[in-house]
């Protein structure tokens, strides 16, 4: 049974939604998330989901994406991937800009440091991701940048 709910997770998740549909999307579920505490909203493609905040790159704005992550060895691993689009997606730049970010995972807010991961540990981890994730292997197929990986180590929590 478990295999057939991963076949359609990744089958779901290979279909991307049109590129004009995304903010919409996303837009959709930073507010279900919120709303719910992440009882809806968490789940992404069978992955967990975290609300990230940044500030924008060009903006200075405070930003909102919810995004599936993989664990790693404590921290997570976001997938700047754009569903296999020709660029990256707008919020890798801004982590890039401005490393301090704060997550929403569930009912916890946790402070971050985001960073690019290196080229050794970027040829440690994808392989990882691919099997975590299989969607990310048809992506990758789809695009000719290399699809970034991004760490966040966690720096504190809200206890109020």
């Amino acid at each position: 049974m478990a295999d057939k709910s991963e076949s359609f997770a990744v089958k779901a998740a290979m279909k991307t939604p049109p590129r004009w549909m995304i903010p919409w999307i996303s837009r959709t579920h930073v507010a279900l998330y919120k709303l719910t505490a992440g009882r809806i909203g968490a789940n992404l493609a069978g992955k967990p989901g975290i609300l990230v905040r940044s500030i924008g790159a060009k903006s200075g704005q405070a930003h909102t994406v919810c995004l599936p992550y993989i664990p790693d060895a404590g921290d997570r691993i976001l997938v700047a991937s754009y569903g296999g689009g020709p660029t990256n997606p707008a919020w890798y730049y801004n982590l890039k800009a401005n490393s301090a970010v704060v997550i929403r995972d569930r009912g916890s807010v946790v402070w971050c440091e985001a960073s690019v991961v290196n080229p050794d540990e970027y040829l440690e981890l994808w392989p990882k991701v691919v099997a975590d994730s299989p969607w990310y292997g048809e992506y990758e197929k789809r695009t000719t940048r290399q699809i970034p990986l991004i760490r966040l180590r966690e720096t504190g929590r809200y206890t109020g």
